[in-house]
């Protein structure tokens, strides 16, 4: 049974594959606890000319490109054994490890789009790239989980937006 504490105001971090977008506490009680990723992407370095009988570099910069990037999102859950009938039917930790399962079953494979309501910042063409567990506490009922997961965007020019009225995630 998802625990969490009551964050007045909290704003969700989204997650969409395909048509299914997801709020991450909702869908699997994950709490985002920060998520820095650039506003604006690095640009690649120009196709230039160095000409002996010139100044400086020719570039060409009418139609730049921009490298990928990779950022982390620092994920928190608390949970509390699950008990019907005065029987516990599953346990705090076993709870947490199922919610990630779940998780990586959406994102494990294949494209996702992204938006921080927190931040308003989101983006498309974004990979699966890695988790690390930080903390992970099990005390009597009660379980507790700090986890970043770090996903890779290959399309650092096109912003996203949670659309209000369809619920999902749209490129802007």
């Amino acid at each position: 049974m998802i625990n969490n504490p009551t964050i007045s105001g909290y704003k969700p971090f989204y997650i969409q594959k395909g048509q299914a977008c997801y709020d991450t506490k909702a869908e699997w009680g994950f709490i985002a606890k920060s998520n820095p990723y650039p506003a604006l992407p690095e640009p690649k370095e120009p196709y230039a000319n160095k000409f002996k009988d010139h100044n400086g570099d020719d570039e060409y910069t009418d139609n730049m490109y921009y490298e990928s990037f990779t950022f982390d999102v620092q994920f928190y859950i608390r949970t509390k054994d699950t008990i019907t009938n005065n029987v516990v039917t599953e346990t705090a930790a076993e709870t947490i490890r199922a919610k990630l399962k779940a998780f990586f079953d959406i994102v494990k494979n294949g494209e996702l789009m992204v938006f921080d309501s927190y931040t308003a910042l989101g983006r498309q063409h974004v990979r699966y790239a890695g988790y690390k567990e930080e903390a992970f506490r099990s005390r009597g009922d009660t379980a507790t989980c700090i986890f970043t997961v770090t996903f890779k965007v290959n399309d650092p020019v096109t912003m996203t937006k949670l659309d209000s009225t369809t619920g999902k995630i749209v490129a802007i």
